[in-house]
């Protein structure tokens, strides 16, 4: 997303043009209505606002931009939405993976554990609390949320089954965990209709749940599906993405081909006719190889796809009683998002709008320049893989901030000599985390994940690092995870960190040593700590 292309989208063009320029981060959720988060952090609604969907406190509209103060120093990096004619919720996703939700919630969709429609933007906590949350997908009444581990949290109304919860249950109010099929399964995405629900495995392999009207979960016979099923009719095809729309559904495969079922009665399915399908279906009328498809929940909007070519087609129902049967290319177009801001009557995003991050300018600070430098693919010259996932880094910066990096890159290392290694025994997330801090100087974790970033400080030798994930651990410690901060504390002989645990263990005695962590503490350190516990009287009648 560039600034001229925030032109396309009606509720940003009476902007000023350094504000425009300031935003990362955007969702227009109706023609009129907009939340944008800009780069120095500070998040703003701005038009109209229907059940306070903008997140400003009040239900009044604002011709100007408000500040949304809760999600001001939060780091969005994420934003969703789910609209019907009756309600708008919407919710916004940290890069430490917290979630933020706000408007209806009459089903407990919001997840807050209340059944109660809130205006301002309020912290998921529950089992999400110490999880990294990285994509939430939202349906009419149901919600869920995608952790970095590859597990979905659900909540709101089960109705049709779109939770995929087995069982008579109808709402569920605050996240939780689902299993049954998907259980010890790696989730990579997941995707929500109205009523339907969907996700996608590491192996490439799609699972449904829910509606299955028009045969939107494909093998099952006859009415809704209450737990998550393979899809079978793709065999051996791995999926990448899927969208849904209203009754149908879009799946695109790893290598490039997309895939259409459901009704089909405003061409919705690109077939090139109006009839109806239960199972997936090849198109096979557009040129080139796809990378990118879209749908939305509303009636009015068509679909899209993009080639690698960057060639956009659309099809469907367009508004003003248009249907195209047939994907259609655009001449001109360059992105997907044009495709909802230009062809339907009432625009609204189907993604969060990205301005595209600029690579560092002559008049850039060190500190900017070095920020922007990370994680950069087309100027870095080592990469490091971590669970399947590469972050790109530069050699010349590692050397400078650290000495055992030093030491491997300029040493008789066989790294020395790689452009990219494999790191085991440590998750993506935390060693995301620990390289970032080389280029920012700065954390930006959970207390949960910061013990897994204070390890990898201790074997690089990374002092401020250390002192900086202690901090944090101190300030996240519970009855459950005090007892691997205690083994930890003793492993790298943090004596500080170490104390600190053993008083707050004191401090909740009878708790810790019934918690499930301090069961699977080494022997002999829990030999150890209940003598320790015994001289500081923890036993006395």
């Amino acid at each position: 997303m560039s600034v001229t292309s925030l032109e396309k989208w009606k509720v940003f063009q009476s902007l000023d043009q350094k504000v425009k320029q300031d935003i990362r981060l955007a969702i227009v959720i109706g023609s009129d209505s907009a939340i944008y988060v800009t780069k120095g952090d500070e998040a703003f609604g701005i038009g109209m606002n229907p059940n306070g969907c903008l997140g400003t406190g009040d239900m009044e509209k604002h011709p100007e931009p408000k500040r949304i103060e809760t999600l001001g120093g939060q780091n969005i990096q994420g934003l969703e939405f789910a609209t019907n004619a009756h309600y708008i919720t919407v919710f916004a996703i940290s890069a430490s993976g917290l979630v933020f939700a706000w408007g209806r919630n009459d089903c407990g969709q919001l997840g807050l554990g209340t059944i109660q429609d809130t205006l301002l933007p309020t912290k998921i906590s529950g089992s999400l609390e110490g999880q990294r949350v990285v994509q939430v997908a939202c349906g009419d009444k149901h919600t869920l949320a995608l952790t970095s581990d590859g597990k979905i949290f659900v909540f709101g109304s089960n109705e049709k089954g779109a939770l995929g919860l087995a069982g008579d249950i109808e709402e569920i109010w605050a996240p939780t965990i689902l299993e049954g099929p998907l259980a010890g399964k790696v989730v990579n995405a997941i995707a929500c209709g109205c009523y339907v629900s969907a996700a996608i495995l590491n192996t490439g392999e799609l699972y449904a749940w829910g509606h299955n009207g028009f045969g939107l979960v494909p093998r099952a016979k006859n009415g809704n599906i209450e737990i998550p099923l393979k899809v079978a009719e793709f065999g051996g095809v791995e999926i990448s993405k899927i969208a849904f729309g209203v009754d149908y559904a879009l799946a695109l495969s790893k290598d490039g081909k997309i895939y259409a079922w459901g009704d089909n009665k405003h061409g919705q399915l690109g077939t090139g006719t109006t009839d109806s399908e239960t199972v997936p279906k090849l198109l096979s009328n557009m040129a080139g190889r796809i990378q990118d498809i879209a749908a939305t929940h509303c009636y009015l909007h068509p679909n899209a796809a993009i080639t690698e070519a960057n060639e956009v087609y659309f099809w469907g129902r367009c508004g003003r009683g248009q249907n195209i049967l047939n994907p259609l290319m655009i001449p001109g177009y360059s992105s997907l998002d044009e495709v909802y801001a230009i062809v339907p009557p009432k625009q609204a995003t189907f993604r969060a709008l990205r301005l595209k991050e600029s690579l560092p300018k002559m008049n850039d600070s060190l500190v900017e320049c070095l920020k922007k430098m990370f994680d950069d693919h087309q100027t870095s010259d080592f990469v490091f893989v971590v669970e399947g996932k590469k972050v790109h880094v530069h050699k010349v910066i590692l050397i400078m901030r650290c000495a055992v990096l030093r030491t491997m890159f300029l040493g008789d290392w066989k790294e020395s000599n790689e452009k990219e290694i494999i790191i085991e025994g440590h998750s993506y997330d935390a060693f995301h985390a620990f390289l970032k801090y080389f280029y920012t100087d700065e954390i930006d974790l959970q207390p949960a994940l910061a013990l897994d970033v204070f390890a990898l400080a201790h074997f690089y030798h990374l002092v401020d690092l250390q002192n900086q994930c202690e901090a944090l651990i101190k300030n996240g410690l519970t009855v459950e995870n005090v007892s691997c901060v205690y083994d930890k504390a003793i492993l790298y002989a943090a004596k500080e960190l170490e104390d600190f645990a053993f008083n707050f263990c004191m401090d909740h005695l009878s708790a810790v040593v019934s918690s499930e962590n301090f069961d699977i503490l080494d022997p002999k350190v829990s030999r150890d700590f209940f003598r320790r516990a015994a001289t500081h009287g923890a036993f006395k009648k």
